[in-house]
């Protein structure tokens, strides 16, 4: 600190002086290079002590300032301004005639202050600054609203903020124009969240619904999420969760209770009676925790009451995942190793599941020592049970101790322009039970390989275009000899996943990756990605044709808004296409679009519209829907409209589901915090 404070005297001597000017200073011979200014009509530096006078304009570490007057000490850090002072840190907006400010331990005394903290907006009678990174806030007014005359305001007798990100405050009323409306002894914030969302509407199956939701930061990274959820038809739904947020980790606990009035309103059959009761309730527990870059634990675990509580009350949730997965993930990777330690079970009876207690130890394609050769190693050993629901009286459960380890040996080589891989590989994999009650089983699969590929690339263009400046073509054949030979076992292998279902091959992948590169900003981008490869079959193990499908796998990002993706499966021996999946999406200013096509041959030919208009705008426009032209039935629609007014922004919607459930949806919510959303999914 004393090698600084001197560092900082001289700059200051010789800055500071050479800036202005006026007066005849001892300047040192070397300045040394610090982020400090300082402007003045006239400046003085004597006795270890700075005078500036006439227009003083200051930035030094993150602070900037005006001020008529400034007197301080580059050895202590000590500063006093007066007359007219502006002052500028970070989002510390402060204008008044005296201040005593401290630039090495960014401590002061302030009087009346603005503090913007976007979209929060706060009036303070007297603020200081404690510490690096916390005020204390005497007489203090919130707002998101910015008028002359706000809509609301929050005020606090005293308040502390904390990393400019959390407010404490004490004695805290809420005003609505002038007119205090609640009062709080004592209430924390994150300032960039809401506090409150409201919505409310009419649902064919629920009834008339009012839905609130309160989320009040606790002690440190914690909040406390709080749902009451009104169904006229149902009941009243209450939820209660905590989500935390630190640098290293994220997670969230979320319970949720009703008393359903009519449980069968949706699902009214022999199986749903038998599953359904008048307590529906779920649980949810999700935790990321990193240790390093490469070590980190992920979790997440569902309770429900029935299979059928997720579709009725969690509609978001459901959609994205029809069955909610329970697992927990602890995974460690390394230069030349990546392991993980898995679990997997069920909770609930009424579904069906693998149930698995897995370790894996993988070691990455790595080079033995100086030789020629690369190894490439995949081992886990697991626990693995089969089960089913309870309602399913036809499959038996069953289960084993599967070990399996799978090692390939490479060898590349380069013939000119062609890039050559051969390989050899082994995999045994050990059952302690094979299907049908029979006893230990080990399968082996010995295999050999070759990879071979080139590459080759011409520049189609110089010229800029729409899509960037200039255009190059990258073309790269390919081709991967398969061969692998399952040996037999006495009796059936069970049935888990993959693993277990590997066969003999004798095939050649033959492939074609054509790549155009543009540069966009001063960079090289992608412009298209096309993918095209099927399997020539040696062996063709009963199959009546030589050729595999043709598959496809496309990315283009067309320009920085506009990307195209493609999925797909052709079958040119039978003349059909089994699937095919296309997306096209583009994001501009005003108006965010995408349009998904999921076909699969006799199941359905599924359309998946969304429209944003002006998100930002006063008045905004959303549309969702789902359209299956197969079966010629409209699976959903969804359009609202939002108008922002001030600090709020009011929306009103309306939605069809399936079966013909129809929701009428009114939300009101502050326009600071338009992703707000209802837990309930609505």
């Amino acid at each position: 600190m004393w090698r600084a404070r001197l560092a900082l005297a001289g700059f200051f001597a010789g800055v500071l002086a050479a800036a202005a000017a006026p007066a005849e200073l001892d300047l040192p011979k070397e300045i040394p290079d610090e982020p400090f200014d300082i402007r003045a009509g006239r400046l003085e530096y004597t006795n270890d002590t700075l005078y500036a006078s006439g227009g003083v304009t200051g930035r030094f570490e993150q602070v900037e300032m005006r001020a008529d007057r400034l007197s301080g000490n580059p050895g202590s850090g000590d500063l006093h301004l007066e007359g007219d002072i502006h002052f500028e840190r970070g989002n510390i907006i402060w204008q008044g005639s005296e201040l005593e400010y401290n630039y090495l331990t960014q401590t002061g005394s302030f009087g009346p202050s603005e503090l913007d903290f976007d979209p929060v907006l706060m009036n303070v009678d007297h603020i200081e600054r404690v510490s690096t990174n916390e005020y204390l806030l005497r007489g203090a007014t919130f707002t998101t609203c910015r008028l002359d005359h706000p809509h609301y305001t929050i005020r606090a007798r005293e308040a502390r903020l904390v990393d400019d990100e959390y407010l404490m405050a004490k004695g805290v009323s809420v005003y609505v124009g002038k007119v205090p409306v609640f009062y709080w002894p004592y209430w924390r914030q994150r300032l960039s969240r809401s506090i409150f969302t409201f919505g409310a509407g009419y649902d064919s199956a629920l009834g008339a619904y009012g839905l609130v939701k309160a989320t009040v930061p606790l002690a440190g990274q914690v909040e406390s999420i709080t749902d009451i959820n009104g169904y006229s038809k149902r009941g009243v739904g209450l939820g209660q969760g905590f989500a935390w947020e630190y640098p290293q980790a994220v997670g969230e606990f979320a319970a949720f209770y009703l008393r359903d009035e009519d449980p069968y309103a949706r699902h009214d059959d022999a199986m749903a009676r038998q599953q359904i009761g008048d307590d529906r309730y779920r649980f949810k527990l999700e935790h990321l925790q990193h240790f390093t870059d490469e070590h980190y634990i992920n979790t997440k675990w569902n309770y429900l009451s029935d299979p059928f509580v997720l579709e009725e009350y969690f509609r978001r949730e459901y959609r994205s995942s029809a069955q909610p997965e329970n697992y927990a993930s602890g995974v460690y990777g390394g230069q030349y190793l990546g392991s993980e330690a898995f679990i997997n079970a069920r909770l609930n009876d009424f579904y069906d599941n693998t149930d698995r207690v897995e370790y894996s130890a993988d070691l990455y394609r790595m080079r033995l020592g100086n030789s020629p050769f690369y190894l490439q190693s995949e081992n886990s050993v697991a626990y693995l049970e089969r089960v089913y629901s309870d309602t399913n009286t036809v499959d038996a459960a069953y289960d084993s101790v599967r070990a399996d380890s799978a090692n390939t040996l490479y060898l590349p080589q380069r013939l000119g322009f062609l890039r050559l891989v051969p390989r050899a590989g082994y995999r045994a994999t050990y059952y302690s039970k094979a299907s049908g009650g029979g006893g230990e089983e080990i399968r082996q699969i010995p295999g050999v390989g070759m990879e071979a590929a080139l590459q080759a690339s011409r520049v189609l263009s110089e010229r800029e275009r729409w899509y960037g400046k200039g255009l190059r073509h990258r073309v790269e054949p390919y081709a991967d000899y398969i061969y692998e030979d399952v040996r037999d076992v006495d009796t059936p292998l069970p049935q888990f996943d993959s693993i277990d279902a590997l066969a003999d091959e004798n095939k050649v992948k033959l492939g074609l990756r054509n790549t155009l590169q543009t540069r966009r900003k001063g960079r090289v981008s992608l412009f298209a990605d096309l993918d095209l490869y099927t399997y020539y079959r040696v062996d063709r193990n009963g199959e009546p044709d030589p050729f595999d499908p043709l598959f496809l796998d496309a990315r283009m990002p067309l320009t920085e808004r506009t990307l195209v993706d493609a999925l797909g499966v052709v079958d040119w021996n039978g003349g059909h296409v089994p699937y095919f999946n296309t997306r096209i999406s583009h994001d501009r200013d005003g108006v965010v679009f995408s349009l998904e096509h999921l076909y699969q041959e006799t199941l359905r030919s599924l359309w998946t519209p969304r429209l944003e208009l002006f998100p930002k705008a006063r008045l905004s426009f959303e549309t969702y829907g789902r359209y299956d032209d197969n079966n010629n039935e409209l699976e959903e629609i969804a359009v609202g409209g939002f108008m922002t007014r001030c600090c709020m922004r009011y929306g009103l919607g309306y939605h069809l589901y399936d079966e013909n459930e129809h929701t009428i949806m009114v939300s009101i919510s502050l326009s600071a915090f338009p992703e707000v959303g209802m837990s309930s999914g609505f």
